[in-house]
């Protein structure tokens, strides 16, 4: 079966994949909530050729996606390539061990590392506390030395809003079909305005704990000045 069969999103795909790298020399986490534009700041950033191919490895549609492609055995491979709809959320469930993190990610980072030695990955709060934060895990365990650039919106209304409109429509990406339309429900908005205040709180609080100054960037820097923006994450 060909993977544009099953595959949920299509640059997971083999043909996607960087040159054979010995692994990253320089990883960076792009620290996140939902639409704060972190999608076109990754595009922008894989477009270079030169900053890995950052995305959201952590995501269960994206857990699903690599286990279906390349978990360690058949079955579970196929159980993964089983999950659709409602069900992919329970990719990536589980207790998972640092040496099944490790490993999981270190086949990404097999094919998603540029030649120059670069990898990105994306995080939403959410995931990071899922995966980091709620089992005591450091990130570096994994991952290394990390380059931390924190990326948050000025306009919080016009983020709730676009939040609520992708969880009604489900199209997180432009790339995605609308599943159906989006309406205007005032209390989902402010339950999201309380989501992003309690994600940057999160982020900003986990960051001062361990001494980490990030690179502070907006949906706005990147919207004026994306070229700008992008040498101050190579820099």
């Amino acid at each position: 079966m060909p993977p544009s069969t099953w595959l949920l999103d299509p640059l997971n795909g083999a043909e996607h994949d960087r040159d054979p790298a010995c692994g990253p020399r320089r990883t960076y986490v792009i620290a996140s909530l939902p639409r704060t534009g972190s999608t076109l700041l990754c595009r922008a950033l894989w477009d270079t050729d030169q900053a890995g191919s950052p995305k959201e490895y952590l995501n269960p549609m994206q857990v699903r996606d690599w286990e279906a492609r390349l978990a360690p055995t058949r079955l579970a491979r196929r159980l993964h390539r089983g999950l659709r709809g409602p069900l992919v959320g329970m990719a990536g469930r589980g207790r998972w061990s640092d040496a099944r993190l490790w490993s999981y990610l270190q086949r990404v980072q097999r094919r998603r590392t540029t030649p120059n030695g670069w990898f990105g990955l994306k995080l939403h709060w959410h995931h990071h506390r899922r995966w980091f934060v709620a089992p005591r895990r450091e990130p570096s365990t994994s991952l290394g030395s990390i380059r931390w650039v924190l990326l948050t919106r000025e306009d919080r209304i016009a983020q709730a809003v676009s939040w609520v409109r992708a969880l009604q429509t489900g199209r997180w990406a432009s790339w995605q079909p609308p599943a159906q339309r989006g309406r205007y429900d005032p209390h989902a908005i402010a339950r999201a305005l309380r989501w992003i205040q309690e994600g940057e709180a999160g982020w900003r609080r986990w960051l001062q704990i361990r001494g980490i100054t990030p690179l502070c960037l907006s949906y706005e820097d990147l919207v004026e000045d994306w070229a700008h923006t992008l040498e101050l994450v190579f820099d």
